[in-house]
């Protein structure tokens, strides 16, 4: 009986610190990851003046052709490999740094400033989710087969939504709403602008946001904020209140077995 009691306690500390967390912030607690790779990018050259309006043309210095953009792999503190893409182009992290981010569901909050662009206002979060949802897989964060992107080679794709998030996430809209701003999206124009070749890739990842709807990916996107370190996002198969609630109720199983 001593023991069934015990169990019992565990079982409820468990299910009562999984509901409290679904019922507290949308931070879920920091992650400490190391950058393993970049396998797959493309060597890009990027312009960038917040200063810009989004339809301006030029005023912006370019950088050499020596910004990799693409998927960044990371091995986190629990040995599980976890691919992010990066929301920020100032600050930075590379190869064999190790960094604790702090993780949050509410996209509004990252990236964090300083450094600029600053959070994403609420119809940006639209586009990312949308962005993530068409090409995205959600179980592994690469890039998903059966769309568009299958012509191009898995690099320029990569690539290619990298450049694609910077701006969607960069750029200076004249818009409150994702209908407005995804008229307002190139790489060839505004606050964030982009020359390398994955160019037909990310006109081809541009023409297809918002048609049909705004999908989502809803709290499987989490971000990932540092306070020195550019800040990231990435996919989980499940939120992390989910999997607490999870191991509540498995909890609760064994306990019903033992009682029998």
């Amino acid at each position: 009986m001593k023991y069934m009691n015990m169990t019992l306690s565990v079982t409820a500390t468990l299910l009562a610190s999984s509901l409290a967390t679904a019922d507290s912030s949308a931070s879920n607690g920091d992650i400490t990851m190391t950058l393993d790779a970049m396998p797959n990018y493309e060597l890009t050259a990027l312009g960038l003046d917040g200063r810009n309006s989004w339809d301006e043309a030029g005023g912006v210095n370019f950088t050499s052709s020596s910004i990799k953009a693409g998927e960044r792999v990371w091995t986190n503190q629990y040995g599980r490999e976890m691919i992010t893409y990066c929301i920020q182009v100032f600050e930075g992290a590379s190869v064999g740094d190790t960094v604790t981010y702090s993780q949050t569901t509410d996209l509004t909050t990252v990236p964090e400033a300083p450094p600029a662009p600053g959070p994403m206002a609420g119809f940006q979060v639209n586009m990312v989710q949308d962005l993530y949802s068409r090409f995205i897989d959600g179980k592994t964060g690469e890039i998903k087969s059966g769309t568009s992107l299958d012509s191009y080679d898995y690099s320029v794709a990569s690539a290619a939504f990298q450049l694609v998030l910077w701006e969607l996430v960069h750029e200076n809209f004249d818009a409150t709403t994702a209908d407005e701003a995804v008229d307002q999206v190139s790489m060839s124009t505004g606050a964030f602008q982009a020359e390398n070749d994955a160019a037909d890739a990310t006109t081809t990842i541009i023409a297809e946001l918002g048609q049909d709807g705004w999908g989502t990916m809803g709290d499987k996107l989490i971000g990932l904020s540092s306070a020195s370190k550019q800040d990231q996002l990435t996919v989980v198969p499940l939120p992390t209140p989910v999997l607490l609630a999870g191991l509540g109720l498995i909890g609760a199983g064994i306990v019903r077995r033992r009682m029998k």
